[in-house]
């Protein structure tokens, strides 16, 4: 059987420093819950994960709803601080993983655009492209900006 690959892409604009924008993801993702309160409920750190300042092997467990029904845990595969871009990897994930065998996501922040890149493979040719995953995407980045345009 073959297999159903895809990649997607969502650019959000951007007015905000594009530093302190990859900086909230980089390092400070435990405020997503307060900068984004509809699309992240709760996030948390695992598998002996300490910090949150993202490395090769960082693991956070991201939770959108609050009865914790629809959550992903990712792992950070690749880092380029001064690229502002990072690659995260699913590792599990109800919902997510119900549909994708495989599912990856960048993170690349320019001045004046924050894109999210993603990468999957479907269980079959009846799933859904992530589509429903980018708008949640480009909401958190829309409020990450918002929260962060008055720092500027």
């Amino acid at each position: 059987m073959a297999q159903i690959g895809g990649k997607m892409e969502v650019k959000t604009p951007i007015q905000c420093s594009a530093v302190m924008f990859y900086e909230v993801y980089r390092k400070a993702a435990n405020l997503l819950p307060t900068i984004s309160p509809c699309n992240v409920k709760k996030i948390e750190l695992v598998d002996g994960t300490s910090s949150w300042e993202d490395k090769v092997g960082s693991r956070k467990l991201v939770h959108f709803d609050e009865a914790g029904l629809e959550y992903f845990k990712d792992e950070v595969i690749e880092i380029h601080p001064r690229a502002k871009k990072t690659t995260y990897k699913v590792l599990e994930g109800n919902m997510m993983l119900s549909s994708y065998d495989s599912f990856q996501a960048t993170l690349e922040v320019t001045e004046g655009t924050a894109k999210w890149t993603v990468e999957f493979i479907k269980k079959n040719d009846l799933c859904p492209n992530p589509d429903y995953y980018l708008h949640r995407l480009d909401s958190v980045n829309k409020d990450i900006n918002a929260h962060l345009l008055p720092l500027n």
